[in-house]
């Protein structure tokens, strides 16, 4: 094992985490960047389009980090990432935004390559997981399941609020994959018959409502469903944010930040978006305990993360929808850093496998 230095990679919809630790798992060096691709390029890749401005970003963040700890050389990388996941590539990402496609490629599948690009470029074992599953890893190595020294012991479902909606399941010893190697996906649990539009394309889905970007979508939608309220403390948020545009152009301006502080300042809109997200997510996280019983569900992402406040109604919505005992609702100890955790959990995996090949 090249020093034991271990990397990992945290690929969201919104940021870019790169670290790089020991082989204990202790973080020397974590280098965070928008998840902005202005750059790389389109070609034909296996049968659809790949874009390598992805795997050029993360590239340069790692060696930032490695740069950082004050070493040239790693064992191996580990990558959690927003799936869906193929080939060694994020699949017709939902929640990562790209540059624009040149004519002539087909549209999908779109493929965004990781393993092979940067096992490439550092000469090491690449190991890509789905960014719940990953988190999941996290939470028994390092959170809930520190303390507890027979993993087959532990029955825990990490979720992430965040840009979207999502789960990783470990049960008896393993992390539960379906047959494509998929996560959980709870975010497109149905909770709502002709709902909003959800990113995946279908209509209702919880993602739609209990998410970075559908809160903002529902509070778009019920601003304009009800004629720009001009007494609506969310515009007038908006609006404070600079500049006099016209109200079509307010809703641009809109963050789940500012729903929650119009919600807090009395904002009737931005509270049934509230509503919503929690009625949405305590569905979901009921589903999950019916399908899966485990003992704990762990919240992180952003929206968990900054509004700890949801975790307890959603886990009282939750409970009207079981019929099983109800597990420990909770908000993950690990903070905003699970995928961060799991993903060196993942590295020290594919170095072992190597080690003893």
């Amino acid at each position: 094992m090249k020093e034991g230095y271990l990397a990992g990679l945290d690929i969201g919809g919104t940021k870019l985490t790169g670290l790089v630790s020991d082989p204990e798992g202790k973080v020397l060096a974590r280098v965070q960047v928008q998840a902005e691709l202005n750059e790389g390029g389109f070609t034909r890749f296996s049968d659809g389009t790949a874009y390598d401005g992805l795997a050029r970003k993360v590239i340069a963040i790692l060696r930032a980090a490695m740069e950082e700890a004050g070493t040239t050389e790693i064992a191996a990388i580990g990558i959690g990432a927003a799936g869906p996941l193929a080939k060694g590539a994020v699949l017709n990402p939902t929640n990562i935004k790209l540059p624009a496609l040149p004519r002539g490629l087909p549209p999908r599948p779109l493929y965004l390559p990781l393993v092979e690009p940067l096992s490439r470029e550092f000469g090491v074992p690449v190991s890509l997981e789905n960014d719940c599953n990953t988190a999941v890893l996290g939470e028994v190595e390092f959170g809930v399941g520190e303390e507890t020294r027979d993993k087959t012991d532990l029955h825990v479902v990490y979720v992430t609020i965040s840009t979207g909606l999502g789960a990783g399941v470990w049960s008896e010893g393993k992390i539960l994959l379906g047959k494509d190697g998929n996560a959980a996906e709870i975010g497109h649990i149905l909770v709502r018959e002709r709902g909003l539009r959800c990113g995946c394309g279908n209509y209702g889905c919880a993602e739609a409502y209990c998410s970075g970007r559908g809160i903002v979508r529902n509070a778009r939608t019920r601003l304009v469903s009800e004629g720009f309220p001009e007494d609506s403390p969310l515009l007038r948020l908006a609006a404070a944010e600079g500049g006099d545009i016209d109200r079509f152009a307010l809703l641009g301006r809109i963050t789940p930040p500012l729903v929650f502080q119009a919600a807090q300042a009395g904002d009737e809109i931005a509270q049934m978006v509230i509503a919503d997200a929690i009625y949405a997510g305590g569905v979901a996280l009921a589903a999950i305990a019916n399908a899966y019983d485990p003992e704990i569900i762990t919240l992180g992402g952003s929206i968990a993360i900054n509004h700890p406040e949801l975790c307890a109604p959603m886990a009282a919505e939750m409970r009207k929808h079981l019929n099983v005992v109800a597990p420990e609702v909770r908000l993950s100890p690990l903070q905003d850093r699970a995928v961060e955790y799991g993903a060196i959990v993942l590295a020290r995996q594919a170095a072992d496998q190597v080690a003893t090949a």
